[in-house]
């Protein structure tokens, strides 16, 4: 018991934060200086004060395809980099999305698409409010940069979206651009993931090691016991916050420690409650048998 509570204990501690790199911040009103494309236009809150928004409109049912920024000679030195921002959205029919095309030497190009159904990738549909963007690329290490760089967003019919500011980033080997974004709207971050794993797992460990040893020498068997049948309630309790963090798409950082928690906890009484018992009866029949031998 003490061995599988150690290991799950080690998992949980392995939750770590993650980090960008923020390389350029375009501000619409700079980016836009020469002119808008037709049906953008840049929003500000007072006349003179940046505000840093543009405003894209379809108000037909035909498709609108509008280039909003273009990155020459990006300064990317990491093979994954993304454009995050923030983006709402105002009656827009159909499954829009935003759209990021990588073009490397050679007259190659890849693209990126927000057309997932939930998370910093989910298509532009409907009304929402502000919520997180995040268009990556994972090239192979060692790879070319890319020569540029080009954010378009695509609406197949009428609709309005609003975006924020747009940030160029690049990340660390083994980052993932969806699950940082994803973070900035979670319950908690990684650091903050990795310390509740830490000490709880590490409390949870030192207590199944301490129930394993007062149980083996039959002692204090009222707070081994009690212990075991408390740990069950609490283990459901983490396992619903779990699952709760699951299905409505926080990050495997939020999910994953309560969740392994809350399995750890509800498991350990049910396979060791019946055989803790078992033990404590035996030691107990000893006792009455040894006392019953004496002259």
């Amino acid at each position: 018991m003490r061995t599988f509570t150690l290991a799950l204990c080690v998992q949980l501690f392995t939750v770590t934060a993650h980090a960008e790199h923020v390389l350029r911040e375009f501000n619409w009103e700079t980016v836009m200086a020469n002119g808008a494309p037709p049906g953008v236009e840049v929003i500000t809150k007072t006349p003179g004060k940046t505000y840093n928004r543009i405003r894209i409109a379809n108000p037909s049912d035909h498709p609108l395809t509008v280039t909003l920024l273009t990155i020459e000679h990006p300064p990317i030195a990491r093979a994954t980099y993304a454009l995050t921002g923030m983006v709402r959205c105002e009656d827009v029919n159909s499954k829009g999305y935003l759209e990021l095309w990588s073009h490397f030497p050679g007259s190659k190009a890849y693209f990126s698409r927000t057309q997932a159904e939930a998370g910093p990738m989910q298509h532009l549909e409907g009304s929402c409010d502000w919520r997180p963007f995040v268009l990556p690329f994972y090239a192979k290490e060692g790879a070319a940069a890319p020569e540029r760089l080009v954010l378009n967003i695509v609406l197949p019919a009428r609709g309005v979206v609003h975006l924020g500011t747009v940030r160029l980033a690049q990340y660390r080997q083994g980052e993932d651009p969806i699950a940082v974004t994803a973070e900035r709207d979670a319950w908690w971050g990684g650091r903050a993931a990795g310390l509740m794993g830490g000490i709880l797992g590490g409390l949870l460990g030192g207590l199944g090691g301490l129930v394993g040893l007062l149980a083996g020498r039959g002692k204090a068997r009222g707070f081994v016991l009690g212990t075991m049948k408390a740990l069950f309630p609490f283990g459901l309790l983490m396992l619903a916050i779990g699952l709760v963090a699951l299905t409505v798409g926080q990050p495997h950082v939020v999910w994953y420690p309560p969740l392994l928690l809350g399995i750890l906890s509800a498991a350990l009484p049910l396979l060791t409650l019946r055989q803790l018992r078992k033990r404590y009866e035996e030691l107990e029949l000893r006792r009455i048998q040894a006392a019953d031998a004496r002259p």
